[in-house]
């Protein structure tokens, strides 16, 4: 169980929860905004996760990937991906290449008719969440709770190690309980100090605004030094 929870909160690290939690926290009223992605993160997340489960039990795979291939070389790979994301979302040079410190250009004629089709998706669902849409926060909960590699990696540990199918439930609701502790954690703030949390959170928003990069980075790179330990462990 405790591979599983580690994985979980690997899971918990990436650009897009963080940039949506900080999204919802901006608004006015952001405590229905967090209960309509969680509800949606979770359901979708679970759902997905038992549904991997049973295909790895049946010995399937899915995108060519099954519970006996996620072995040591598994955690191998993807701590040391972690690590080099990491080290590249650290550094301005980094950044850069990935487009994350790249000035935004004046859209031309030449832009591809496709780029501009995902731009203009992006922009209203971005500006749905920001007005307050219930729909748009339970929305984009359940696509940030598609099944990624830190899910299969946890999910074929369950399969391989023969968990009866309620405890591998228990264990996959556990995992997404970790993995959205980033909505989870201002959910339970806002219960026991309602004006306390407000306060707090908008520092937290600046504060995010202007580090969040560096604070991804650093878990991000440490959980790749743990799963590269954990799959050295096991060769």
């Amino acid at each position: 169980m405790g591979t599983v929870l580690l994985l979980g909160l690997a899971a918990a690290v990436y650009p897009q929860l963080l940039a949506v939690v900080v999204v919802i926290l901006t608004r006015p009223h952001p405590r229905p905004l967090l209960w309509a992605c969680c509800v949606g993160s979770l359901a979708v997340n679970v759902a997905c996760g038992i549904l991997v489960f049973v295909v790895f039990r049946s010995r399937g795979s899915i995108l060519g990937t099954s519970s006996r291939r996620l072995g040591p070389t598994a955690y191998l790979v993807i701590g040391v991906i972690a690590v080099i994301l990491a080290t590249v979302v650290a550094t301005s040079r980094g950044r850069e290449l990935i487009g994350r410190d790249r000035p935004v250009l004046r859209r031309g004629k030449d832009q591809a008719p496709c780029e501009s089709r995902v731009g203009r998706m992006k922009a209203r669902a971005e500006v749905a969440l920001s007005e307050g849409s219930l729909a748009a926060a339970a929305a984009a909960g359940a696509l940030l709770a598609i099944p990624g590699p830190f899910d299969l990696l946890a999910i074929g540990h369950l399969a391989r190690i023969g968990y009866p199918a309620l405890v591998a439930a228990g264990a996959i609701a556990a995992f997404a309980l970790v993995k959205f502790l980033l909505i989870e954690i201002p959910i339970l703030c806002y219960a026991v100090s309602p004006e306390a949390t407000a306060e707090r959170v908008n520092r937290f928003s600046n504060w995010m605004h202007a580090h969040k990069m560096g604070v991804l980075a650093g878990i991000v790179g440490l959980i790749g030094v743990v799963l590269i330990a954990r799959g050295i462990s096991a060769l």
